[in-house]
């Protein structure tokens, strides 16, 4: 019976040390990003057609097209906090642009309503009227050799608590090259997203 008493304890013992490691690695190593955006935006229970994720995954943008509701959710990556969602129905989304090193490549907006900070000759092209343009990017552009610190998409809202949401696209790593596939890999992403809010604006 001694013998017997031993091994289960024994056998608890190992039990408990394994339990101990396991949950002091998830501690450690919470879960990944993506997986912590999608359960932020799936507590809204929307079917979201299309996702998209910052390359330094921080921000997932998710757009329900049935329901007509964009999303957009938040995290620090790589810390424990959890992530945080909002949602903002289509018809809020007055337009939106890609700014890069502060100056504005392309801008689609379906009003007068958006005021931009000044923008250098040639380089951006949104009328000044504040009236829808194509989306296309300009005809001139910065050599690829200089240094991109920021590309940032942001999104103008119809709202006087949030007029207007800035998403970086660039990891914190910037500054990069055109050349670079850290930054191609962005402004892919970037374009994406910018270009269904032109669908949505359009409409």
């Amino acid at each position: 019976m001694l013998i017997f008493l031993m091994y289960m304890f024994a056998v608890l013992g190992v039990g408990l040390l394994l339990a101990a490691a396991v949950l002091k690695f998830r501690l450690s190593h919470p879960s990944s990003d993506p997986a912590r955006l999608a359960r932020a935006l799936g507590s809204y229970h929307l079917k979201f057609s299309r996702r998209f994720v910052t390359p330094d995954q921080s921000h997932m943008i998710a757009l329900d097209e049935a329901g007509r509701t964009l999303a957009i959710g938040s995290c620090h990556p790589g810390k424990a906090k959890h992530a945080t969602a909002q949602l903002y129905t289509f018809d809020t989304i007055l337009g939106s642009e890609i700014v890069e090193n502060a100056l504005t490549l392309t801008k689609v907006s379906k009003t007068s309503r958006i005021t931009t900070s000044t923008k250098k000759a040639g380089y951006g092209y949104g009328r000044p009227d504040g009236a829808r343009n194509s989306g296309t990017p300009a005809d001139s552009s910065p050599s690829d050799t200089e240094e991109i610190k920021e590309l940032t998409l942001r999104i103008y809202l119809s709202s006087a608590e949030t007029p207007v949401l800035s998403i970086p696209f660039l990891p914190n790593t910037a500054p990069y090259r055109k050349t670079d596939p850290e930054y191609s890999l962005a402004f892919t992403e970037v374009q994406h997203v910018h270009e269904a809010l032109l669908k949505i604006v359009s409409a």
